[in-house]
């Protein structure tokens, strides 16, 4: 950046037709920047201008230099619009990883509602249970649930979310408690996902076996609950609760985190989805 304050002071320069009039209005001393000219020269191996009893004029390297000078400013301005929107969000992309046990009901509507914010934006969507896009810089930020969080990493935002067990349609023997499970075909998610993890844990600690569990995403939950009487084990931020009778049992809570890679500036689109995820979450 040092070079564009030079380069726009030899604009100014050539404009004043003064080194001294140039520095009133850079609010510096005219032997400073006349030092700094003479830096730049000296870097250049040539005269940039000539010095003459009552000012200066470019040399004719000069003349061919400012014409560059005057390219690169101009090109330079665009490029820091071109950022500028980018961090405002009304150009460039979002990335978000999400974990397959989330990446369905209030964490999608968080992205409709960015969409609808920043209409310029571009979004993707990856499907990733780890940190692994958010460590290789392929995602601004990931989504996920009891996450395996290092020092490189930084939980912008977490909630505690309950695990719904649901049941569509009625029944006329609902599980009503957590060892009637065992009799019934339980709709997890993914192993791997931190929902799934969790479920585990607790079913060990009643030394329960489910031995029929259809395992998949959040996304094709429904395709999955459309029989009547189908039971699911999911996340309550991931499921439209009003499809579906919800059961009282407990399963217990998992952490739903917020992650971006530490000191990593928070783009606006980033932060216009953790305002929306956080006001959602906050009043369930």
């Amino acid at each position: 950046m040092k070079h564009l304050k030079t380069y726009r002071a030899i604009r100014l320069i050539h404009r004043t037709g003064s080194i001294r009039k140039a520095a009133t209005q850079l609010a510096i001393s005219p032997s400073a920047l006349n030092r700094s000219i003479q830096a730049f020269e000296d870097e250049l191996s040539f005269s940039v201008f000539d010095r003459l009893p009552g000012g200066v004029r470019l040399s004719e390297a000069g003349e061919l230099l400012i014409d560059v000078i005057d390219r690169h400013l101009v090109e330079f301005g665009e490029l820091q619009a071109q950022l500028g929107n980018l961090r405002d969000g009304e150009a460039g992309g979002l990335r978000i990883s999400m974990g397959g046990d989330i990446a369905s009901g209030v964490a999608l509507d968080c992205v409709s509602e960015v969409e609808d914010r920043f209409p310029g934006l571009s979004v993707e969507i990856l499907s990733d249970d780890t940190i692994d896009n958010l460590l290789a810089r392929r995602v601004h930020l990931a989504l996920l649930t009891n996450p395996a969080t290092e020092d490189a990493t930084e939980v912008l935002y977490s909630w505690e979310c309950p695990i719904a067990v649901c049941q569509t349609g009625d029944s006329e023997t609902p599980p009503k408690g957590i060892w009637d499970l065992a009799h019934h075909r339980v709709t997890l998610p993914g192993i791997g996902t931190g929902t799934r993890t969790a479920i585990s844990h607790v079913l060990r600690r009643n030394r329960l076996t489910l031995d029929k569990v259809t395992a998949t995403s959040a996304a094709r939950l429904s395709h999955h609950m459309q029989k009547p009487g189908a039971v699911s084990a999911f996340p309550s931020i991931a499921i439209d609760q009003q499809l579906y009778n919800h059961l009282p049992i407990d399963l217990g809570t998992v952490q739903v985190c917020a992650i971006r890679l530490a000191h990593m500036p928070v783009i606006r689109p980033v932060q216009a989805y953790l305002t929306s995820l956080q006001r959602r979450l906050e009043q369930r």
